[in-house]
Formats: C-alpha cells, sequence, structure tokens
C-alpha cells in the first residue's frame, strides 16, 4: 500500500507558528487565526512533499527544516503581523488600549513611568508574568494586579532586568581612560581641590560605576590632588543595595584582568567583593532618568545600553537633560549599539563614534 503524500513544511510551520505565539498576548492566537497565519505562510513557501511510509521521513523533516527555515520564518512574521492586525473576526477587547491602562496603573500604582519605553520590549516582558500566571489577556493580568499587590513587585522585576558586568565591551575602555587621564591632567592644574563629576546613568548593580572608579585609582587621580566624584543611578533599589554592598559572581568579572583582580578585589565564598579603597569615589542613588531630576555639572556622563528602552521623544528629552546636566566640554558615553539622534549632534560633537563618545559643545 502506497504511503500518504504530506507537505513537510505544513508541521514545520505549525511547530514555529506555536512557538512564534507563546508569548504575544497583544494579537488574537485564536484557532481561525492561527490557521489564517498558517495559510498565508504556506501559500508563499514552496511545498516539500514526502510520503509517510518513508522510513526517513524524520531526517527528510530536519533536511527540509534546515534548508527552508530562513525563508519560513520571514514569511511566518509577516504573516503573525498581518494577521494580528487584521484578525477576521471581531475583538472582544482593544489589546492596546488594555495594555496602555497596565502601564498606567503601574505609573499610577507605584509612580514607574514605562509609557515611553519601547512597547515591543515592554510587551514581551510583561509577556513572561502572564504566562507564568497562566493568563491569557492583559485584561486578566490587570485584575491579578489589583486583587494581588505583590505581583507589581514581581512584574517590575522583569521590566527592569539589569544584566551588566565590568569592563563590558573591552575595547571602549581604552579610549575612555584615555578621556579620564587627560581630564585629570587637565583638572590637577587648577587651584584648590579640583573635583572630577561622573555620572554613571542607569548603573544596574554598579559594575560600569566601580569600573570608572579602576580606571580613576589607577591613573592616580588621589594622588594628583583630584577628587572623582562617581554617582550611579537607579530606579531598582535592589541594585543600589547589590551596587553598595559590591559583591559579585564570577562571571560579572570576566573582563577583569588578573592584576585588577588583586588590586581591587577580595575573594569570599566564590564571589568578588570590591575592596574599600574605592568606595570613597562611588555614591549610588535612585533617580528616574524618564522625571526632571536630574544631576548638575557633570564631567562625564555614562549612558549605556539605556537608550534602546526608549521611544524617540524620550531619546530626545534624555539627550537634553544630559546637555544641561554637563558642563561645557564634558562628555557624554552611550552604548555600543546607540548613536545619537541627528538634532543632537548639533549640541554634541563627536569625539570617537566607535566608543560612542560626545563632547557638550558651547551654549
Amino acid at each position: 500500500m502506497a504511503g500518504v503524500l504530506k507537505n513537510i513544511i505544513e508541521d514545520i510551520t505549525g511547530d514555529l507558528l506555536e512557538s512564534f505565539l507563546a508569548l504575544r498576548y497583544d494579537i488574537c492566537t485564536c484557532k481561525l487565526c492561527k490557521n489564517d497565519m498558517l495559510a498565508y505562510t504556506l501559500s508563499r513557501v514552496p511545498a516539500v512533499y514526502v510520503t509517510t511510509e518513508q522510513g526517513a521521513i524524520f531526517s527528510v523533516a530536519e533536511q527540509a527544516k534546515a534548508e527552508n527555515r530562513a525563508i519560513i520564518l520571514k514569511v511566518l512574521l509577516n504573516a503573525v503581523e498581518i494577521v494580528g492586525d487584521n484578525p477576521r473576526h471581531q475583538l472582544k477587547e482593544d489589546k492596546e488600549q488594555t495594555f496602555q491602562l497596565l502601564l498606567e496603573c503601574l505609573y499610577k500604582e507605584r509612580g514607574l513611568d514605562f509609557r515611553q519605553y519601547h512597547r515591543r520590549l515592554l510587551k514581551r516582558r510583561v509577556a513572561l508574568r502572564l504566562r507564568a500566571n497562566k493568563l491569557e489577556s492583559y485584561s486578566d493580568y490587570l485584575r491579578l494586579l489589583i486583587n494581588t499587590p505583590d505581583e507589581y513587585d514581581r512584574l517590575f522585576e522583569v521590566l527592569t532586568i539589569n544584566v551588566s558586568e565590568f569592563f563590558r565591551d573591552p575595547e571602549i575602555w581604552p579610549k575612555t581612560k584615555e578621556l579620564l587621564s587627560k581630564l585629570i591632567t587637565a583638572k590637577s592644574k587648577l587651584g584648590s581641590i579640583p573635583i572630577i563629576k561622573i555620572w554613571c546613568a542607569g548603573c544596574a548593580n554598579g559594575e560600569e560605576a566601580y569600573s570608572i572608579a579602576i580606571l580613576a585609582h589607577e591613573l592616580g587621580a588621589q594622588k594628583k590632588g583630584v577628587d572623582v566624584q562617581i554617582f550611579g543611578t537607579d530606579i531598582k533599589q535592589e541594585c543600589l543595595r547589590n551596587a553598595q554592598e559590591g559583591r559579585y559572581a564570577k562571571e560579572r568579572v570576566n573582563n577583569v584582568s588578573a592584576e585588577r583582580i588583586k588590586n581591587y578585589f577580595s575573594t569570599e565564598n566564590g564571589t568578588f567583593r570590591i575592596n574599600q579603597i574605592l568606595k570613597p569615589m562611588l555614591q549610588f542613588q535612585y533617580l528616574d532618568l524618564t522625571t526632571i531630576n536630574s544631576l548638575e555639572n557633570m564631567d562625564i556622563i555614562l549612558c549605556r545600553n539605556v537608550f534602546i528602552y526608549f521611544q524617540r521623544d524620550l531619546q530626545e528629552q534624555l539627550i537634553m537633560k544630559f546637555y544641561k546636566a554637563l558642563q561645557v566640554g564634558g562628555h557624554l558615553i552611550l552604548g555600543k549599539t546607540e548613536t545619537l539622534l541627528w538634532e543632537a549632534k548639533q549640541i554634541f560633537e563627536e569625539v570617537d563614534f566607535e566608543s560612542r563618545i560626545y563632547c557638550r559643545t558651547q551654549a
């Protein structure tokens, strides 16, 4: 008896579709919409037929998956967006409106304003909490927040995931050290007790702030009579407590040389703790970058890998905030994947594009 012909692409697409939709609560994922997404994709990806009697059907499927995965993913992503935006039935709720209500609730109840953060990123992180609570919609999650206030803390945890390490992006630090060296030399020639003020905005657990402190100590700032003050700010109190304690797991110091480990850390039960020699330079405090609060008279501001979370309007506001916070001739350092908006290039001069170092121009 001959085997039945089967389009193996249909099975592959079906499996990928389920993975795609696992954390999508912002679109309808009912059976009808799933079928429409599947049909859209299959109409645009060439079929690969096999017979069900083939003993090697598994290897054929794997080969077809490897050969067609890229095109399937591309078409499937398009299918999800098109069908998600234009379902063939009336929706029970306006998912965008409900998501906005969720953000408003978070702001009113906890004073944390995520309304200008990138929506796609926020939705992915909120989806983790919906899935953890086995919920199916934003409205269900809103009810959970109202009835279970402790869930706000768990949501905040996923919305403010802080991943950092000492000397992150090692290639940018020689330029940063060169900049700091010139600043220390210039300040040391001034009278009285010259001060260098550095702001690490969105400091996470303090790794970057301590990294810049290590550079300042290696450059002999204190011996040259220069008082270096480093301000680490974040909106997450737990991160600020971790930064103040200065204790880190091994993976956080992967980019730290053996010599620096010896000079600036002590080991305790498999963890690495910052030596007290650096602590006088550091202050850690709460500061929400989306509010009007700011610091003043800064010589250097490091705001690395923070802009990616914000929409353009908020990025523009932050650029102006940093501009006002910097002294004329002060420097702004962004993350490797971040660049200044075109308008901001009128008030900041590019010093080193590869290291994303910019200088505030004359007012």
